[in-house]
């Protein structure tokens, strides 16, 4: 995928991302795990990562860890690292914080922990000579006079110099096993073809003293309504995944608009429920890419027909200057909200239709069910679409 990616780096690894910046598109943050800043032979027995939409715009990101420590009693400094938005976003700390991160906590064994923000100005040479952004000793140094900016509206764009942000705390460690529990919430990116674009970086884990996750379990709840890809960077098939709920997961091939090529992804189709991928000494090779399509009709031939209308389950069709191909492309269209909550359709031509879409889950046990107001809106509108002469 050639989403406009932030570039991570730490104190013992780097780790580039190639950018490739699409016309449009806001990059505003990853998700990341927390890493050892310092080299240490604790290990991660197990950890359960939940990624869940809090509003239109938002996830919140909890990570619940199981850490060991083999031997005597140990302080160590462990860090959360954020690199800088991209594209139409604004770029600037806010109150000495990343711009689209927020509400970020750690509980060790139950206690909150204070942490620290320092943040470094984007050094591309340093990245292309692999030569570490910051130290320790630079994270113990006063923060410079940006820390104290606080952005009116941080979705502003502005072209202030990209910073490199570092949450970090120290974190003393028992014998044995320790609880970890991380949480914050980041601002979901997006462009003109694609909404819903998260990316949660898996690899960091690695650098814990057993490169691997002994048991890992990855959730991921985006609402209501949704229709979503996954790229398998971390699995092979849909079998390692679970479904929770009204859902539907299948590998398909899967048109990415940047580019107009298709690949193989895990498509999930989701009414109310969740999705989970679990495996055992997990050593992922690539990140978690997540993304869903907007549809757009052809801005040449902007002609509705059933026949090759796509429908993403997700969202109702655009309607914005449409004609129908014919009358029974209406029926389809009045049909969407009652085919995405279930509806078993007794028409013989509606029940093929949608049963012939990967997205439809009949409910034998459905009933009416109260149409929000956009749906409302959207169906008078599709009630008074011209059918094309």
């Amino acid at each position: 995928m050639n989403f406009y990616r932030p570039l991570i780096a730490s104190v013992f690894s780097l780790s580039l991302i190639n950018p490739a910046l699409a016309n449009d598109s806001s990059y505003y943050a990853s998700g990341n795990q927390v890493i050892p800043l310092q080299e240490t032979d604790i290990s991660v027995k197990k950890e359960i990562l939940t990624i869940k939409r809090i509003n239109d715009d938002k996830v919140q990101i909890t990570v619940d860890y199981i850490f060991n420590n083999p031997g005597a009693e140990k302080t160590i400094l462990m860090g959360f690292e954020a690199g800088p938005p991209s594209g139409d976003s604004g770029q600037s700390p806010v109150n000495g914080h990343h711009p689209y991160i927020a509400n970020f906590s750690v509980m060790f064994n139950d206690k909150t922990l204070p942490h620290k923000v320092s943040f470094f100005a984007q050094d591309y040479k340093k990245l292309e000579n692999k030569i570490p952004l910051y130290t320790i000793d630079d994270l113990k140094k006063e923060q410079p006079p940006q820390a104290k900016v606080i952005e009116a509206d941080p979705n502003a764009i502005n072209y202030d110099p990209e910073f490199f942000f570092v949450y970090h705390f120290p974190a003393t460690f028992p014998n044995g096993d320790s609880r970890v529990v991380h949480n914050y919430d980041f601002a979901i990116s997006g462009s003109v073809f694609t909404k819903d674009e998260i990316e949660y970086l898996l690899t960091p884990a690695l650098r814990w003293a057993n490169k691997q996750i002994d048991d890992f379990t990855l959730n991921i709840d985006l609402g209501e309504f949704q229709q979503y890809h996954i790229s398998p960077t971390f699995f092979e098939s849909a079998d390692s995944w679970t479904t929770h709920g009204r859902v539907k997961i299948g590998m398909e091939d899967v048109i990415f608009q940047y580019s107009g090529k298709s690949s193989k992804f895990l498509t999930v189709w989701q009414h109310k429920g969740s999705v989970s991928f679990h495996a055992k000494n997990f050593k992922p090779k690539s990140e978690l890419e997540l993304f869903s399509n907007s549809y757009l009709p052809d801005q040449e031939s902007r002609v509705y027909d059933a026949k090759t209308l796509k429908i993403n389950y997700g969202d109702l069709p655009y309607l914005g200057e449409v004609t129908l191909k014919d009358n029974f492309t209406r029926k389809v269209l009045e049909n969407i909200p009652y085919a995405r909550r279930g509806y078993v359709f007794k028409n013989k031509d509606l029940k093929a239709y949608f049963e012939a879409q990967p997205w439809y889950m009949p409910d034998p046990e459905y009933k009416e069910a109260a149409f929000t107001e956009e749906e409302k809106a959207w169906l008078k509108e599709v009630r008074a679409l011209e059918v094309a002469k």
